[in-house]
């Protein structure tokens, strides 16, 4: 049976019918739908006749059929509440967590960042330094500015 279907829908009775009502109308699809008596193709009427047979069996048992109709009840109450279900169940503090959480530095991941820093000081630094002793003028605006 597939799972939007409705069993009372598909046996073609209200959800307040009695049990000599679920019988009749079972016998009545089970004779039209069997495999060796209808004219459908083999594959749909084992099918059809499948899904008639575990629809039945569901609503004759009552501590099945009330399972169901309350599972019927809740989905109804849930549609009816919300028009996306699927996102019923989720909490905003979730949608976060999956974000991430920025943590403190390690030792050693702040000792790399001292280590990135002094020798991008340094660099700069021996340029400096060496543009001096060769005598060039430094020059604090930019080439392609001017």
């Amino acid at each position: 049976m597939t799972p939007s279907s409705n069993c009372y829908e598909l046996l073609g009775v209200s959800p307040t019918a009695n049990n000599a009502e679920l019988r009749k109308a079972f016998r009545q699809l089970s004779k039209r739908l069997h495999p060796d008596t209808t004219s459908l193709p083999s594959g749909e009427a084992t099918r059809q006749f499948q899904n008639v047979c575990e629809a039945y069996d569901l609503l004759s048992d009552p501590v099945l059929r009330a399972n169901y109709d309350l599972s019927i009840e809740k989905d109804n109450n849930l549609m009816s509440q919300n028009k996306e279900p699927y996102l019923t169940n989720i909490k905003p503090v979730q949608f976060s967590k999956s974000i991430g959480v920025r943590r403190p530095l390690s030792g050693g991941e702040l000792f790399s960042l001292l280590l990135l820093i002094t020798s991008i000081i340094l660099s700069l630094a021996l340029g400096v330094f060496i543009a001096l002793l060769r005598g060039v003028n430094l020059e604090f605006t930019p080439s392609w500015l001017i």
